[in-house]
């Protein structure tokens, strides 16, 4: 069975038009099934270019491995004014038997800077 891992994701707005066209890309929490935390970075950048996002930055430089038995507990505690956006720990176990699961947190969108 697949581990889970979280990617702290820095992308460009791409091609992607569900992006508002004023922004210039977000960050974004990019909960990954995958074997390791190599293939679960190659599985969310992957994710992320499918959805015709571009790729900037591994926010962070780090691939998270997250308990998935812990994970409502986890949302809980991250990100409580979001739990209804995210799966329930039963889906996220279902998700881990999946070869492509992936789940997206909230975006925080932001604007291109402007030069001085």
């Amino acid at each position: 069975m697949n581990q889970l891992f979280l990617l702290n994701l820095q992308i460009g707005r791409g091609q992607n038009r569900e992006m508002p066209s004023h922004l210039a890309g977000a960050f974004v929490a990019v909960y990954v099934a995958a074997a390791n935390h190599e293939a679960a970075l190659v599985q969310g950048v992957a994710q992320i270019q499918a959805r015709d996002y571009e790729f900037i930055d591994l926010a962070d430089g780090k691939v998270h491995q997250l308990d998935p038995l812990r994970w409502d507990e986890y949302v809980a505690g991250v990100w409580p004014e979001f739990r209804e956006h995210f799966p329930s720990q039963a889906e996220v176990m279902a998700g881990l038997a999946s070869p492509d699961w992936v789940c997206f947190g909230p975006f925080a969108a932001y604007e291109p800077s402007v030069p001085n």
